[in-house]
């Protein structure tokens, strides 16, 4: 998939950091023969004026967490506010930030000094999401042919076994006729999970978690056959720990 660009944000105040991150990832994607562009921002007023023109975003941000006068988790807030899309890696230089940096939904966290040894994995990682991140999930309604953005899906259940109920992020529901044992062939595993014999959940979207019932966003719940327990909570601790880079 070499023809896909993607453009890249670094902000840091630290000129010589700058220097060494954006390295990395320049060797990084040579070896991988993608296209990337980056660009190098010393003040996060800089990078919030350009990110809130319209017609500009980056699908990957680096922010430092300790720069001069504002805090790289109030720059993540803002640039949250603008509603793009983009996966946001905090580079830092203590791990003391991961609870109240929460609700900005980081990707990872790298933790200076950065060298390539920590930063692979990462990047890895973070092209192995830009690559799913619009996968489609195609299917038929009589003669029509539709097609629904997989990392949109919250939960997907199917009561006979022939038919199933897509419930999507907007609260919006279809169905149509597939089997539940094939949709989960098509589905990423590393986020989607079957937590009983009629119910496939996306992980992203778990709100709470209490004995054998989770909580989704939109207050649904569901619940975890006994079989499937002990496969549920392997699944949903490495899921956490790709998010929270631990």
């Amino acid at each position: 998939r070499g023809d896909s660009m993607y453009k890249i944000a670094i902000c840091d105040d630290n000129v010589e950091q700058t220097g060494i991150t954006e390295k990395i990832i320049l060797d990084f994607f040579a070896t991988i023969d993608r296209k990337i562009e980056i660009d190098v921002f010393f003040k996060p007023e800089t990078l919030l004026n350009v990110m809130s023109e319209p017609k500009n975003n980056y699908q990957l941000i680096f922010l430092d967490i300790e720069m001069q006068g504002i805090n790289g988790i109030e720059v993540a807030k803002r640039l949250r506010a603008l509603e793009k899309e983009f996966l946001l890696v905090f580079i830092t230089g203590y791990d003391n930030y991961m609870l109240e940096s929460f609700e900005v939904l980081p990707f990872r966290y790298v933790l200076k000094p950065i060298d390539s040894e920590k930063m692979e994995p990462i990047l890895q990682q973070l092209v192995f999401e830009l690559d799913h991140h619009n996968q489609y999930l195609f299917y038929k309604i009589g003669k029509q042919h539709y097609q629904l953005r997989i990392r949109d899906i919250v939960v997907i259940s199917s009561e006979l076994g022939r038919k199933v109920k897509v419930r999507s992020v907007d609260e919006s529901e279809i169905e149509f006729y597939f089997k539940l044992k094939e949709l989960l062939k098509i589905l990423p595993s590393s986020y989607f999970f079957q937590v009983n014999r009629g119910v496939i959940i996306n992980l992203n979207y778990i709100t709470g978690i209490i004995g054998d019932q989770i909580t989704l966003i939109n207050e649904k719940v569901v619940y975890i056959s006994r079989r499937n327990r002990q496969d549920f909570k392997k699944a949903y601790t490495k899921f956490i720990e790709r998010c929270t880079g631990i």
